[in-house]
């Protein structure tokens, strides 16, 4: 019985010790990633697109989120990126298609457009510090949520990471039905584009 007693006592000390150890292995990995914010003022979102009578371009200067990651590591990993920004920070310069967006992307229900990213796809290092990457991920536009592949070229600085790329794609996608004024006579395309430069620091 003393022998029984003796052999729980250490299975018990074990399982605390193996367990502790867990936790501190876990919380070193917690400890390496790293969050950067999005700085607004140094990053830029753009909606360009065509109309039947010229073409046309949005500019949101007014976006946040964040990216954490491993900023030691010799490659890229990332654990999350997200981008919010928000409809009526779009502005073209003219009022009246500002208004006619907005109304199309439904801002008075959804007001963000936002990102989440999900994973890594294609990966290549392109500079010292700089690699092409393909980006999985989330984007919701006007409440409706697609899986977009995203591709990019992502920088790392010293105390910064800037993600810059374009993507196609068409606001019938997201159940945006193309505004038009004046008495239909000007229709917007279908087909968009986004740019965007993003410094995270």
């Amino acid at each position: 019985m003393k022998q029984f007693v003796i052999l729980l006592v250490f299975a018990l000390a074990s399982s605390l010790g193996f367990t502790q150890s867990k936790t501190n292995a876990s919380d070193k990995e917690g400890m390496a990633m790293q969050a950067y914010p999005l700085n607004s003022a140094k990053s830029k979102f753009v909606i360009k697109g065509t109309s039947s009578l010229h073409d046309w371009e949005m500019i949101s200067e007014n976006c946040s989120g964040s990216i954490r990651m491993e900023p030691s590591s010799e490659t890229l990993s990332i654990a999350d990126i997200q981008v919010k920004v928000e409809v009526k920070s779009l502005k073209s310069g003219k009022n009246l298609m500002d208004k006619k967006t907005y109304d199309a992307l439904k801002e008075d229900k959804f007001p963000t457009i936002t990102y989440k990213y999900e994973k890594i796809g294609a990966l290549k290092a392109t500079g010292a510090n700089e690699y092409s990457v393909t980006l999985n991920g989330t984007l919701t536009i006007a409440g409706k949520s697609k899986n977009v592949p995203i591709d990019v070229i992502i920088t790392k600085n010293n105390n910064s990471i800037t993600i810059k790329g374009e993507k196609p794609l068409k606001m019938t996608d997201f159940g945006v039905v193309p505004p038009t004024a004046l008495l239909g006579t000007i229709k917007t395309g279908d087909d968009i584009t986004i740019h965007f430069n993003l410094n995270y620091n």
